[in-house]
């Protein structure tokens, strides 16, 4: 029972170690590499005066990483017969939850620069904008949208790896530990 505990601790750890190190690298990648090679090549779309549009190019890549990251886990859970939704969501919702709390900090900031840096936090939702230019409002879309996509990435995935598992492609193996 203890051992479960550490390695259910460990999981939620991770997975929020890694939800917010892949939105700061989203966001870092989208502000240098995106804006630099795709606003070079293809100049009509005016990247460096749209910023919706940056932040919108800026969300696929820490899109494909989560999709790869919660596919895998959903694999892996299939694997040795751990498949927990319920324990993953809550995992995500809490995550999302501690990931909006900046937002909300920041409307009672009077630093600007702790605001803008606050701000960046959310580049990769920005693209939200249009819904509402309210700092709190488009982080917590953002939120939402990205706790949706790992929820939605973990159960499909699992859908498709359990019928693999079932027709045979795969086979279950036993947790050593």
């Amino acid at each position: 029972m203890e051992r479960d505990s550490v390695k259910d601790l460990l999981y939620v750890l991770s997975r929020f170690g890694l939800f917010w190190a892949i939105n700061v690298f989203g966001v870092i990648m989208g502000k240098t590499a995106v804006l630099g090679v795709v606003g070079s090549f293809i100049p009509r779309l005016r990247l460096y005066d749209n910023d919706e549009l940056l932040s919108l190019l800026s969300c696929i890549i820490p899109a494909i990483m989560f999709i790869l990251l919660f596919a895998d886990d959903a694999k892996r859970h299939t694997a040795y017969r751990a498949y927990r939704p319920l324990f993953v969501s809550c995992v995500m919702l809490g995550t999302g939850i501690i990931y909006y709390i900046p937002a909300v900090v920041a409307g009672y900031l009077t630093e600007e620069l702790a605001v803008e840096a606050i701000t960046q936090i959310y580049f990769t939702s920005y693209w939200l904008s249009f819904i509402s230019e309210k700092l709190e409002v488009y982080a917590l879309l953002g939120a939402i949208f990205w706790v949706a996509l790992c929820i939605l990435t973990y159960v499909i995935a699992r859908k498709i790896y359990l019928h693999k598992f079932e027709k045979g492609e795969y086979a279950y193996e036993v947790d050593p530990y």
